[in-house]
């Protein structure tokens, strides 16, 4: 998957500092999130969103169940917005902007059916990316394109 990231997003540029630019050859920018040590914000050319087929969903409220068994929870995802680190935390890329994007966490209480029921999380109507999740974290880990 990584490596297809990788692929994806040739000419992808990695940077510690805040002042990284996205070059005309370049597929995205990558820029660190002041005070959030670890996340960085991704960029994508309008381009790169075409070739990864990036697509979005949103938060959305979800209303507590009093069914016995019901997963608690009162925010959703879409199943494929979810993204699962080295280390087993959970985040989703939320958008930041124009075909800006960066990680958020989010907690999970469950699943139900296409939904990841979310304890913790964005806002309900905050834009979640659902296809082209894989191809954000290779950009944000620096994944060297081709």
């Amino acid at each position: 998957m990584v490596l297809l990231a990788g692929v994806s997003l040739a000419g992808c540029k990695s940077s510690s500092t805040a002042d990284a630019e996205a070059t005309a050859d370049s597929a995205a920018s990558v820029t660190a999130v002041e005070g959030r040590p670890g996340i960085h914000q991704v960029a994508l050319t309008a381009d790169a969103a075409d070739r990864i087929g990036l697509r979005t969903g949103t938060v959305r409220s979800r209303a507590a169940s009093r069914r016995p068994g019901a997963v608690a929870g009162t925010l959703a995802v879409p199943l494929d917005a979810v993204l699962y680190d080295k280390d087993g935390a959970t985040w989703v890329y939320v958008s930041t902007g124009t075909l800006a994007f960066q990680r958020a966490a989010v907690t999970i209480s469950g699943v139900d059916g296409e939904l990841a029921v979310l304890t913790a999380g964005p806002a309900a109507g905050t834009v979640v990316v659902t296809v082209g999740v894989a191809e954000l974290l290779g950009a944000e880990d620096g994944v060297p394109g081709e």
